[in-house]
């Protein structure tokens, strides 16, 4: 074996899968381990595999286990999470700005080494976030801040994006957030070559600000510097849609695209040497060679310019690594030195293999290297300029489709969404934006630093914009995008050796088709009977998509303090009523949690919408989904429209079209997908008793009763007490099987009476996390207990999914499905522990 690092990179990459597996299932890990080592001894004992080859396996293979473990399990004793829990009380932090600066409109954020808490020596990193921009701080700062410490909080819902965890990779455990920068200190400001090239980079920056406006100029300062807080969700939807999202970031297309031009640029430079000065230079080594040696330090100088972000650095050291071939003329073993790059980064961080940053990078690179490689091996030949450069849009134009299709299912799975249009607008987007936006942009904002201003601001401000109206026109190219549920990881896996064994018989048939004496055209059986079985469970999988319900579903997301429940019936109907939301809406609730949660249900369109009242909590998750989703019909009350946020929903409900029906509890039952549906609250006149706005507005809230095949559903946005008082009085029928507990279940609200003719068997409250509101309150649950019903929170259970039959009524909640950790402190229980986890896994296999 000449060339074992591919062996040596995979080898260690399994330990690091295998050990990421052992916090979850350590029997079954330590199993595999040993059956290994068995095998392995049994196959060295008879001679069939050399011992060499059996350590070349095994010890990469235990060092990546160890490697994982250790990363993602250990914490040294001084650790600030074993001294001081982050459980939301304010504490003096005193460390090291450890990361550039993430600024966003009226927000700025970083990562801080800690040195000490309250006066007393730690270690660990945490993020601090500070709700203002600031400009005077910077990398390697040494501050005091003055903050509470707070848990990082997931969204509970199935494949949504744990943020608690992506965070716990990159080493931090706890959040700080601060109002305004006088709750920081400069306490020594920070020196060195980082330092000095981030502040070139702000200044930079502030000539972006000064010259070019609007979205060019967000994306200017996104492509050129790395500093992404200017671009508006809109803008990357676009993105997105078009199918270059990848482009926006500095990764590792985007850095290739950097070290191309580079590269490109050195060659120019030494052809214009006098002749003899270049005869000279070739006599000494290959011009190719030089041109990569002078590629390497603009590439690090540029990667440092950009914020050294660590997807930067990651993509960085594989660039490196393909330069390298270049050098060491082994431009043929590119694949070797891609595998060299990713032993590198892994062993540096065994958890980067998890972040979607790096699997999408290094699946393009490596998708691209081998690409190039089969075509130089299979070597066409072209005669003339025409034939090559036909042959060179062909290249590209393949290199796009394979990089596509192995990378859409990572792309499915954590953004809901995978874009035909980047088939096409990769081989146009990415030249312009390689050949024209990056290196204009990059021109310029280096003779900034010498001029004071942004030269070519006006040339810059053109591009940048034509560049965005291109985006914009492959984004609304019909079918341009789609969003199917994210596929899980078994689906995963099948589908990467289908792509694998694809690549194998496609490889074999080119080579076999242009250099026939070569290589054979047989393909072994084994390639063929895996392509058969994977490609047929593929199909499988997707097949329950298009398969209708039998049961209705009613389903309450995790959406922190706001309501949202979806009711999907037997029928194929759907009504979703609120969207929750935040008061200024700079966390999209619609885009980030609701819209996946749908997709992940196999939900495209929405058959009706119900908007209980216009709060922020209630209305603002609904602004994206109306832009997102086919809905035939919204509810509204009609009532309190002059709130802040009604008049851009009524806007966007105008512009898509959807019919706008004002209801009340006059309006007779309505049939619906099989069901019937009731608004038993506001009546036409109603008036509240509260004199607060706020709590008044709360009691006009539209209250539906859902009556389905002999079970019925409460949906009470958040009435209190005096609109169930009118509720009780009218006389109405208020039985329910399922109650959304009125007002997130306040002290104001689930009054004794209402609650005794309810009567649920099941009673869920929304809220979030450690609110401020202590919603739901002790009461108000011990009420609904006494009542007999089952109390389910959004806040510790998760997404609460209800199944219903004439017969039964089955209850999931996402928090009893979610894998848990081991805890290796009592070992008596570890078998059950693992068991659950089991249990939890088959589980899942179904949907939630």
């Amino acid at each position: 074996m000449h060339k074992p690092v591919i062996f040596l990179t995979l080898a260690y990459l399994a330990g690091i899968l295998l050990g990421h597996g052992f916090l979850y299932f350590p029997y079954t890990v330590g199993i595999l381990l040993i059956l290994g080592i068995v095998t392995a001894g049994i196959f060295t004992l008879l001679k069939k595999l050399p011992f060499q080859r059996i350590l070349l396996y095994l010890i990469p293979g235990l060092l990546g286990v160890a490697a994982s473990i250790y990363s993602a399990a250990w914490l040294p004793a001084s650790h600030y999470t074993r001294l001081f829990p982050a459980e939301n009380i304010p504490h003096v932090l005193e460390g090291s700005i450890s990361s550039p600066l993430d600024r966003d409109p009226d927000r700025t954020a970083f990562i801080m080494e800690l040195s000490q808490v309250d006066g007393t020596p730690v270690r660990g990193s945490v993020r601090v976030s500070v709700r203002e921009e600031i400009a005077s701080l910077g990398y390697g700062d040494h501050v005091r801040v003055s903050g509470k410490m707070r848990k990082p909080g997931s969204f509970m819902n199935p494949g949504g994006f744990d943020y608690a965890e992506y965070l716990a990779r990159s080493g931090v455990f706890a959040t700080v957030s601060v109002r305004t920068g006088d709750d920081i200190a400069l306490l020594k400001r920070g020196a060195g070559v980082f330092r000095t090239i981030q502040d070139r980079r702000e200044r930079i920056r502030q000539a972006f600000l000064a010259g070019t406006a609007g979205p060019g100029s967000a994306i200017l300062q996104a492509m050129v510097l790395g500093e992404e807080g200017g671009l508006t969700e809109e803008l990357r939807d676009r993105f997105l849609a078009a199918g270059v999202t990848h482009i926006i970031s500095i990764s590792g297309s985007h850095l290739g695209m950097v070290a191309l031009l580079c590269f490109g640029l050195m060659r120019g430079l030494l052809f214009l040497l006098p002749e003899r000065l270049y005869h000279r230079l070739t006599l000494l080594a290959d011009p190719k060679k030089i041109a990569a040696w002078l590629t390497l330090p603009l590439l690090i100088f540029y990667s440092l310019l950009a914020g050294g972000q660590v997807a930067t650095v990651r993509s960085l050291i594989m660039i490196t690594a393909g330069l390298a071939a270049l050098i060491l003329d082994r431009e043929h073993s590119l694949m070797h030195s891609l595998a060299l790059a990713a032993l590198v980064i892994l062993a540096a961080s065994p958890q980067a293999v998890f972040d979607i940053s790096f699997q999408l990078s290094y699946l393009s690179v490596l998708v691209i290297g081998y690409v190039v490689s089969l075509w130089n091996d299979i070597g066409v030949k072209a005669s003339g300029r025409i034939m090559r450069f036909a042959h060179g849009v062909a290249l590209l134009m393949v290199i796009s489709l394979a990089a596509s299709l192995a990378t859409g299912p990572l792309v499915a799975r954590y953004f809901n969404q995978f874009s035909l249009a980047g088939l096409v607008s990769n081989l146009v987007i990415v030249p312009f934006a390689g050949a024209v936006v990056v290196p204009l942009g990059l021109f310029s904002g280096i003779l900034s630093l010498f001029t004071n201003h942004l030269p070519l601001a006006w040339l810059n401000q053109i591009v940048s914009d034509a560049f965005i109206e291109l985006v914009s026109f492959f984004s609304r190219l019909p079918f341009a995008e789609f969003h199917p549920k994210a596929p899980g990881v078994l689906w995963l896996s099948c589908y990467a050796v289908f792509f694998l064994c694809l690549l194998h018989m496609l490889r074999i048939h080119l080579v076999s088709r242009f250099k026939p004496f070569e290589g054979s055209a047989r393909i072994s059986l084994l390639p063929k009977i895996t392509f058969a079985l994977t490609a047929s469970f593929l199909l499988l999988g997707l097949t329950p998509s298009f398969l209708p319900e039998k049961q209705s579903v009613i389903s309450f997301p995790d959406v922190g303090q706001g309501d949202c429940a979806l009711i999907e019936f037997a029928s194929g109907k759907t009504v979703l009523i609120d969207g929750g939301g935040i008061a200024d809406n700079r966390f999209d609730i619609g885009r980030r949690v609701a819209a996946p949660f749908l997709w992940n249900r196999g939900v495209h369109r929405l058959d009706l919408v119900v908007l209980s009242h216009p709060h922020p909590d209630h209305m603002n998750g609904l602004l994206f989904l109306f832009k997102k989703f086919p809905i035939a019909e919204v509810w509204v009350s009609g009532l309190d429209t002059d709130l802040p946020g009604y008049d851009s929903l009524r806007e966007v409900v105008a512009e898509k079209g959807i019919l706008l029906r004002t209801v009340s509890a006059d309006d007779k039952p309505v049939m619906f997908g099989g069901a019937e549906l009731s608004v038993l609250h506001p009546a036409p006149g109603y008036l509240t008793r509260e004199r607060k706005a706020y709590a008044a507005q709360n009691n006009r809230s539209l209250v539906l009763r859902v009556a389905d095949r002999g079970r019925f559903y409460l949906f009470c946005g958040d009435i209190g007490t005096d609109a169930e008082a009118s509720l009780v009085a009218s006389g109405q029928n208020l039985k329910s099987d399922v109650l959304k507990v009125p007002h997130h279940g306040s002290k104001s609200s689930s009054s004794e009476a209402f609650v005794a003719l309810a009567r649920p068997e099941l009673a869920v409250a929304t809220v979030g996390r450690n609110n401020p509101y202590h919603h739901p309150a002790d009461e108000v649950v011990e009420r609904y207990e006494r009542a007999g019903a089952r109390i389910c929170r959004t806040d510790r259970d998760g997404a609460i999914v209800v199944t219903t039959g004439r017969d039964r009524m089955d209850v999931a909640r996402w928090s009893e499905l979610m894998l848990q950790r081991i805890d290796f402190g009592g070992y008596p229980r570890l078998w059950r522990q693992e068991r659950s986890n089991w249990e939890r896994l088959w589980i899942r296999t179904g949907e939630i």
